[in-house]
């Protein structure tokens, strides 16, 4: 009787353990991935990422360049570099990621990464949603040791600037709009320091402002700069993204250049291109319409300040200094305060036209 009852337990054991087996196996295998180790490091293939968080994800072999997605949010990064693009916004893994075995190995960290950037991201994009244009940096050129541009009559660009750059804000506060100066006071900061308050700040536009100075008094006429192309033309970007791919490909011990991180901010400016040079037609044309102010340029230009910031941006430039005229009028407060007046009001016709197109998409 004793071993009929072993022998029942026996078949019910053997006979229910594969099921068991088989349930684990499903609860850990979705959450579970198979590590690799790189020169120390700990990854996990990209594809298993994926496939836990219902992603799809694409190989563009021209420009090679990964991207990841699902229904609101885009992860773009280059094979070899650390430097991640969510939605636009630069991300740094410290880790670099790999090609290993024709396969693309992210960092174990990842995963961590991808659930937490993506919320914070969405909550991000709801903001921006309710008001597209919520929040810009204005940065006052110079300071401190640095004055700037010295015009006729000893007059310092550093201080014309930061006077406009102080009235520009009051007239946005009223409008709605949060404004962060990168410096409220004459003191230096350097064009990277700039970069990181405007980037650090989440802010939607970066605005530079600062007056001109030429050789001769007869050059007159306000500036408006955005990025040049230079910076992200896509036959170089292509070029260099081609050669550290080969070299990710033949190297086993290849560590990632910092080239790569040009690459990423080519993605960045690329985008952010199209609202900042509709920004500076639109600042331009309200200059034009209320003072009935000569605009020179509106080009690209490679300035460092606007490089470095990972969000549209312009650099205004706001007369001559070294022309009698206009240095006599950039010295008087009444056209100083008209001056951010019409700064501001061409800031809120871009927004108005940025929201009803929906980022210039439609």
């Amino acid at each position: 009787m004793l071993k009929q009852k072993h022998n029942v337990l026996i078949f019910i054991f053997c006979f229910f353990l594969p099921f068991f087996m088989l349930s684990g196996c499903k609860t850990t295998q979705k959450h579970c991935y198979n590590r690799v180790k790189v020169r120390q490091k700990k990854y996990v293939p990209l594809l298993q990422v994926c496939a836990k968080h219902n992603l799809s994800w694409d190989w563009d072999g021209f420009a090679k360049v990964v991207t990841v997605k699902n229904f609101n949010t885009e992860v773009r990064f280059c094979p070899g570099s650390a430097l991640v693009s969510v939605n636009g916004k630069i991300y740094n893994l410290s880790i670099p990621i790999k090609i290993q075995k024709n396969s693309f190995v992210v960092p174990a960290n990842f995963d961590a990464f991808f659930a937490k950037t993506v919320k914070s991201t969405e909550s991000w994009q709801k903001l921006r949603k309710k008001n597209t244009l919520k929040r810009i940096v204005i940065d006052p050129g110079h300071g401190g040791k640095d004055p700037g541009g010295i015009g006729v009559k000893n007059i310092y660009e550093k201080n014309v600037v930061l006077d406009v750059s102080r009235r520009l804000k009051k007239v946005l506060l009223k409008e709605g709009i949060d404004v962060i100066l990168t410096r409220d006071t004459d003191i230096f900061y350097s064009l990277m320091q700039r970069s990181v308050i405007a980037n650090q700040a989440e802010a939607d536009f970066f605005v530079s402002v600062h007056a001109n100075i030429a050789r001769t008094s007869s050059v007159h006429g306000f500036e408006v700069f955005y990025l040049s192309n230079e910076y992200d033309n896509f036959t170089k970007a292509v070029k260099i993204k081609d050669n550290i791919v080969r070299k990710i490909e033949k190297q086993k011990n290849y560590q990632y250049s910092a080239d790569l991180n040009t690459v990423i901010w080519d993605m960045v400016l690329a985008e952010n291109r199209i609202e900042s040079i509709e920004m500076a037609k639109t600042i331009s044309l309200t200059l034009k319409k209320m003072l009935n102010l000569k605009t020179r340029y509106i080009r690209g230009k490679k300035f460092a300040v606007l490089k470095n910031t990972n969000i549209p941006a312009v650099l205004l430039e706001l007369g001559f200094l070294s022309n009698y005229n206009e240095a006599a009028k950039l010295s008087n407060p009444y056209y100083r305060q008209m001056l951010a007046e019409a700064i501001a009001a061409g800031i809120m016709r871009y927004k108005h036209k940025y929201e009803l197109t929906n980022g210039f998409t439609i």
